[in-house]
């Protein structure tokens, strides 16, 4: 298993409150080195950085950043919060999508998280509207992405069920657009988990590890349930695991994500404790 860590678990500490969240000193804003030294410490394979905390791609050069990031391969988890907003974000957004995907491919790092809409807008208008518009956006951003040998991971972000997401991509039909499979925003959709995770692991490329509080105490709609630690909360982590055995045999990595800080706990807690509930698993 490559185990990893996706940076929005330190969303607190890089600027970001959500609703219900204590407020803690935003002392990591534009720091990667401390964004990445815990994947470091803790001996990941991999670092999800999602670029909204990142600054302008163009700001980058890909050799200081893989330098900076270390032993742990950097991946880019892009569209925080809403992606292309189902077609309907600004045309800067997709252009940002595509250099974050070329800088990417600079790095050799395989596959790229995006997303296509997000909680707010799940049910907003009819499913098919949503995928008409969406689908020109994803195919130009797959061709795009292999030509430089990339592939792109559409994340279910409280936005898609498992079936809906499954006819996005079989839509799409490119080869390079595959699936990053968010398991606490399957449980916030009210989907079983682990038959999700099922049902759409032929297309998984990346695997967004939390285990969280049932959905239905989340106390703001779009932020969700608190997350807690592994194995404590209402995701059954090993069966999804289990289902997903066989992307992950393939090298799909298995990041830890934390996304709702319950009042009282601490992030770098959490994210190691997950981590190493991870490891003991591995095989």
């Amino acid at each position: 298993m490559r185990t990893g860590i996706d940076t929005y678990s330190y969303h607190r500490l890089l600027g970001e409150l959500r609703p219900g969240e204590e407020a803690v000193e935003p002392a990591w804003e534009g720091d990667l080195e401390r964004m990445t030294a815990q994947a470091r410490e803790l001996g990941c394979a991999v670092v999800s950085l999602q670029t909204c905390f990142l600054g302008d791609p163009a700001g980058l050069e890909p050799r200081a950043l893989r330098a900076e990031v270390g032993a742990p391969r950097p991946l880019f988890a892009w569209g925080h919060p809403e992606g292309l907003a189902f077609g309907r974000a600004p045309a800067e957004a997709f252009d940002d999508l595509m250099s974050w995907i070329e800088l990417s491919a600079a790095l050799g790092g395989s596959p790229l998280r995006l997303v296509v809409g997000g909680p707010r807008l799940r049910g907003a208008e009819p499913f098919a509207e949503q995928l008409a518009r969406t689908l020109p956006q994803l195919r130009r951003a797959a061709a795009h992405a292999a030509a430089l040998g990339v592939e792109l991971a559409v994340e279910n972000h409280g936005d898609l069920d498992s079936a809906e997401l499954a006819e996005l991509i079989d839509r799409a039909g490119e080869p390079a657009l595959g699936i990053c499979f968010d398991t606490a925003n399957a449980a916030r959709v009210g989907e079983d988990v682990r038959a999700a995770a099922a049902r759409l692991a032929p297309f998984v490329r990346m695997v967004h590890l939390k285990d969280v509080e049932p959905p239905e105490s989340a106390r703001d709609a779009a932020a969700g349930p608190y997350c807690v630690p592994f194995g404590t909360g209402v995701v059954p982590l090993e069966e999804v695991l289990a289902a997903l055995a066989a992307p992950i045999a393939a090298g799909a990595p298995v990041c830890a994500e934390i996304s709702q800080v319950r009042p009282g706990d601490d992030e770098l807690d959490l994210v190691a404790a997950s981590v190493r509930w991870l490891r003991a698993r591995a095989g």
